[in-house]
């Protein structure tokens, strides 16, 4: 049977995908996946983005490492009782899995941002590195996202690299004038895609003024 791809089924089941099968990605399909992410709409279309496609063992156990370090001094508390077999004790304990498996993952996608000033900084408060465009990269992160879940591929948004990406840049020889906006492991998943459960828009909305009805 034909998997159904309207873009609204694809959004509806698109669930984070933290655990991954072995078998490779091919270039192809990670061109076609890159391509989807640079047709989202971008800051007078300069296109401040940059891809940087992992695939060696040794890289991705290094980022693996260190987001092991950070998931398990940042989210220690988290953690869920053995005999809490609840939906969000399983997602927790994925989650914090996903640092010692990220050496199986057959593609870690970085996607870094142009670094530039936002418009609320003043020009005398501009200190060290701007932060990436962030407003002109997350729809590309997005369309990513919604490639993979459309071409069979599990992939999750990840931005804990925040807390080591000094060493990142430095491993990988990013310059100075991008920063890292998300890393995204993908690969075909181990579990399946299906209905995401999240609150609906009518309890999400104001009308006109915050808490209007």
């Amino acid at each position: 049977m034909k998997e159904n791809l309207d873009v609204f089924h694809i959004m509806q089941t698109m669930r984070p995908m933290r655990r991954f099968q072995s078998e490779p990605v091919s270039e192809a399909v990670i061109n076609k996946i890159l391509d989807a992410g640079t047709w989202a709409p971008n800051a007078l279309n300069t296109q401040p983005y940059r891809f940087l496609v992992v695939r060696n063992l040794e890289s991705k156990i290094l980022f693996g490492q260190h987001y092991d370090k950070a998931m398990s001094e940042r989210f220690a508390s988290m953690v869920p009782d053995d005999d809490d077999n609840s939906s969000t004790a399983r997602n927790i304990r994925t989650a914090m899995r996903l640092g010692k498996h990220l050496k199986e993952v057959p593609v870690l996608l970085l996607v870094c941002g142009q670094r530039d000033w936002p418009f609320a900084v003043p020009a005398s408060e501009r200190v060290g590195l701007a932060p990436p465009s962030l407003g002109s990269v997350y729809p590309c992160v997005q369309n990513i996202l919604l490639a993979c879940r459309a071409l069979g591929l599990g992939a999750c948004l990840t931005t804990l690299h925040q807390l080591f990406e000094e060493e990142l840049c430095e491993h990988f020889g990013i310059p100075d004038d991008f920063g890292i906006v998300a890393v995204i492991p993908i690969g075909y998943p181990r579990g399946n895609f299906g209905p995401v459960g999240r609150r609906p828009s009518s309890e999400l909305t104001y009308l006109n003024r915050w808490g209007g009805v």
